[in-house]
């Protein structure tokens, strides 16, 4: 369902053109869309860990896509705010290059016979940049709140926990490496 919804979400906000005065009701409408496609996108994440949980139903299949679909929503729609100014091209390549590095770690790990699943700081990190990316494809006022500015304090705290999450990644895979050579030594 996430996956599918890649392609909706990035439609609507195409369609967004803030340059525009014009078409601010409807720009503010496709914002409202696109953030109502994501948020269901998102619960239906929740909902299927609930259930993964609850079920035991731990699949390879699951381990590869759930993650996948996450990064393929997050950052397709990280990169398709840059042209609306909704946020900085670099803020998008430092928390891009986050997720490569930690997705190709994962893989090198996996190679070696080392699961590195997700640690509490990752899941902390995919929720507030969730609440960050809904606010942000919001980004008018609504009712006297300022969902810009909250996307963007979200957005920050998001790169600290991603700085700190990516670190407890790198310590667990080198450590359990080091670890192995020892035993084999």
């Amino acid at each position: 369902g996430r996956i599918a919804s890649v392609p909706i979400v990035v439609l609507l906000i195409a369609g967004v053109n803030d340059t525009s005065i014009d078409r601010l009701s409807f720009n503010r409408f496709l914002s409202v869309l696109a953030t109502l496609f994501f948020t269901l996108a998102q619960l239906s994440d929740v909902v299927d860990g609930y259930y993964a949980r609850k079920y035991s139903v731990v699949s390879s299949f699951g381990k590869f896509v759930d993650p996948l679909a996450d990064k393929l929503l997050s950052m397709s729609i990280l990169i398709m705010l840059i042209p609306l100014q909704r946020i900085a091209a670099w803020f998008v390549v430092l928390l891009m290059a986050r997720e490569v590095t930690i997705t190709a770690l994962r893989g090198m790990a996996a190679s070696e016979g080392v699961e590195i699943s997700a640690s509490d700081w990752g899941k902390k990190k995919t929720m507030i940049q969730s609440f960050a990316i809904g606010a942000l494809i919001l980004h008018y006022p609504f009712f006297g709140v300022q969902f810009h500015q909250i996307g963007i304090v979200l957005l920050w705290l998001t790169l600290g926990i991603s700085v700190g999450s990516g670190t407890h990644y790198l310590w667990t895979f080198f450590s359990e490496i080091l670890q192995r050579k020892r035993k084999e030594v």
